[in-house]
């Protein structure tokens, strides 16, 4: 009897063991995963930086499997190009609220809210605007969302860079002006993110939309 007791016992262990191994294994359910990815990384990239991100931990954050995270991603510049784009989502979102503000008011007011905007996303959000305009993935197909997001917010540079210029629309001189203001806007951004603007005195420093709307022809 002695013997038999133990034997039980014994059996119940094991059965409670791997009753706890089996809900270990059962993969956490999400309503939509690919979005609790992208969230997570994006957390991650906005904390740490991009080097930071790696597949493991955006899996253990989400409580699922690395191979969970592989039926949605395809590797790591995948996840990294989800999340850009998610970037350039809020820079039309907040592009898109900057014009509405200033609906009534002159193309070039409307043009430096644009600057304005962009700045903001850029000091607000380092970690983010950096792998927005990080190199493209370079391991498998460019990400079709990244790619529509980011023409759509140049886009839209573009038609209030336009709305300046005066008399016949003149297109190689639009896209000129839209890509030097562009990039000027853009290097600011970057000289203040890496400090390198720190050493002058804040009456001296010129502001975002001073920047983006220099380069418009006088009319």
């Amino acid at each position: 009897m002695y013997d038999v007791n133990i034997k039980l016992h014994g059996n119940v262990n094991d059965v409670n063991i791997r009753a706890a191994m089996s809900r270990q294994r059962r993969p956490y359910h999400h309503g939509n995963l690919p979005t609790t990815l992208v969230a997570n990384g994006l957390a991650l990239v906005e904390s740490a930086g991009i080097a930071a991100l790696s597949l493991r931990e955006v899996a253990s954050r989400a409580r699922v499997s690395a191979a969970a995270v592989y039926r949605h991603f395809a590797d790591k510049e995948a996840l990294l190009a989800a999340i850009a784009a998610q970037g350039f989502a809020k820079l039309n979102t907040d592009f898109e609220a900057a014009l509405a503000a200033k609906d009534s008011g002159d193309a070039l007011s409307r043009l430096r809210a644009l600057g304005t905007a962009y700045v903001d996303l850029a000091l607000g959000h380092p970690g983010l605007f950096r792998l927005m305009f990080a190199s493209r993935q370079t391991s498998g197909a460019r990400d079709a969302r990244l790619d529509e997001e980011a023409s759509r917010a140049y886009r839209t540079l573009e038609a209030s860079v336009a709305a300046c210029f005066a008399g016949p629309i003149n297109k190689k001189a639009i896209s000129a002006t839209t890509v030097a203001a562009w990039s000027m806007v853009h290097g600011y951004a970057m000289l203040r993110l890496d400090g390198q603007l720190a050493r002058f005195p804040p009456d001296l420093l010129p502001d975002a939309p001073s920047i983006l709307t220099s380069l418009i022809p006088k009319t």
